[in-house]
């Protein structure tokens, strides 16, 4: 039966949102109605939930294409894939989004995205993390650094490698610290520094709290950032006996938790984020190994919808 999908994105058909694009058209293969939504387009009204959203057809962009306001209950799906960094206007669409979902089927589950912020959620797995610390305060990072050594020190909620620093005891900047904390901003990731990172930055992608395959990330030459946006390549690979402990564990939460895509970066059998919100994997598994993820994904949100 068609189903009416509301893709709550930025500019499907565009680079920056080629794994989005897959999951809507692949939704538009299988005779859906979809939606483009941009995550300003969004307004509650009235006790409505409405959106100004662009009709998808899968051309190379939506820009010019049919514009129409749509109530959000009215939809079967909706699928919340922006990019971050998670600040108030993001957590406010979820916040709305929470209000609906027992009308509409959300993906991935609003709450869990609220709740389970990517680079906390590893902390539930301690045994799988490295040591970690998440703090405001300068002299606690500067205390970390010196019983570590050498640390990565990282943004809490952004992505893509964006704000990537690294720290030793010898080297340690006060003022870059502070720098980076800014003035009432978040506070920052700070992990011990995991050399064999220049071996990969392993992706495991989950679907439906089942791992539907895995690709390295090589820092390009005199990095240590793997982030395929910050120059890394990628690779196939296989999981180890401990990745396959840790997505064991993991996917039975994410299933309970609505948490239908998954990646998790894992660093020598390190996991150091769990990513929820709008984790890559579709284009690389298709390039890598010529699967197709979202198809199974798709199977699973048809069952579910």
């Amino acid at each position: 039966m068609p189903l009416n999908v509301a893709v709550i994105s930025e500019k499907l058909g565009t680079y920056d949102s080629k794994d989005t694009t897959k999951i809507a058209v692949e939704a538009l293969v299988r005779h859906h109605t979809v939606y483009e939504v941009y995550p300003a387009d969004v307004s509650q009204v009235e006790g409505h939930l409405v959106a100004h959203a662009r009709v998808y057809t899968g051309a190379d962009a939506a820009h010019g294409q049919d514009e129409v306001r749509i109530d959000l209950e009215d939809m079967d799906v909706i699928h919340f894939r922006p990019n971050p960094p998670v600040d108030m206007s993001y957590l406010t669409t979820l916040y709305l989004l929470e209000r609906i979902k027992d009308k509409v089927l959300v993906i991935n589950d609003p709450e869990s995205i609220i709740r389970f912020p990517e680079k906390i959620l590893p902390f539930e797995f301690p045994e799988f993390t490295p040591p970690t610390l998440i703090t405001h305060d300068v002299a606690e990072v500067r205390d970390f650094t010196e019983r570590h050594h050498e640390v990565v020190i990282k943004p809490l909620y952004e992505y893509g490698g964006r704000g990537i620093g690294r720290l030793t005891s010898t080297t340690f900047d006060e003022q870059l610290v502070g720098a980076r904390l800014g003035e009432g901003g978040p506070p920052l990731v700070v992990q011990a520094f995991l050399p064999r990172v220049t071996e990969g930055d392993k992706r495991i992608f989950f679907i439906g709290g089942d791992v539907a395959g895995a690709f390295v990330r090589l820092p390009k030459p005199g990095s240590y950032i793997a982030n395929i946006a910050q120059g890394g390549s990628i690779h196939p690979t296989t999981l180890t006996p401990r990745e396959e402990e840790l997505a064991t564990l993991l996917g039975p939460k994410l299933r309970e938790r609505g948490i239908y895509i998954c990646g998790i970066d894992v660093i020598d059998d390190h996991v150091t984020e769990i990513n929820v919100t709008s984790s890559v994997g579709f284009s690389q598994m298709e390039e890598l190994y010529g699967e197709k993820p979202q198809i199974k994904l798709w199977d699973l949100i048809e069952k579910a919808a």
